[in-house]
């Protein structure tokens, strides 16, 4: 029988739900044009997921109950993987994948940004900062793991209504050993 602890159980739901995201992303950077669609189908299967796996979490904990804080703790240690995961396709996708995209929505950051009226070194200094988010992998991961856990949490408070559960008050180890 295999063992399952916290840490198993939330890094493999939030592998799962990171190649999702990734799966989706990468449609989306190939497919703009069907990227609001996508967008939505990550939402719900994203949601979807986390509730699946809650759920399978929760029905190991049927005697002592599992509660809405335990169900939301679970899913924000699962936003810290899919953060890792989604961090770390960000970093290739921007590098190797799909430079040339993210270079033209750079570049139209850059446009948006000069006809609020910044010019000169400011300018310069702020895309430097922001080119140094977008494709340096260290910050590129951190906010993703920040990401990551923000959706997972934010999901998660109301998914953990659904998924706590009472303890089960008539199965005793008393009745167990009869």
């Amino acid at each position: 029988m295999k063992k399952s602890t916290f840490w198993s159980d939330a890094s493999h739901c939030g592998a799962v739900v990171g190649l999702v995201n990734i799966a989706f992303s990468a449609l989306s950077m190939l497919m703009p044009k069907l990227s609001f669609i996508l967008g939505l189908a990550n939402m719900v299967l994203t949601i979807y997921l986390l509730f699946y796996y809650s759920r399978r979490r929760a029905s190991l904990f049927s005697q002592e109950g599992f509660t809405y804080g335990q169900a939301l703790v679970f899913m924000l240690a699962s936003g810290i993987f899919l953060g890792i995961l989604t961090g770390a396709y960000q970093i290739v996708a921007t590098n190797w994948l799909f430079p040339a995209q993210f270079e033209k929505t750079f570049d139209e950051m850059l446009m948006a940004i000069s006809q609020i009226g910044i010019s000169g070194a400011e300018l310069d200094e702020m895309m430097e900062m922001y080119r140094s988010m977008i494709f340096s992998p260290l910050p590129s991961l951190l906010t993703n793991i920040f990401s990551g856990v923000l959706t997972a949490g934010f999901y998660g408070l109301f998914i953990a209504i659904g998924v706590k559960r009472e303890p089960d008050l008539f199965d005793t180890e008393e009745d167990d050993e009869e």
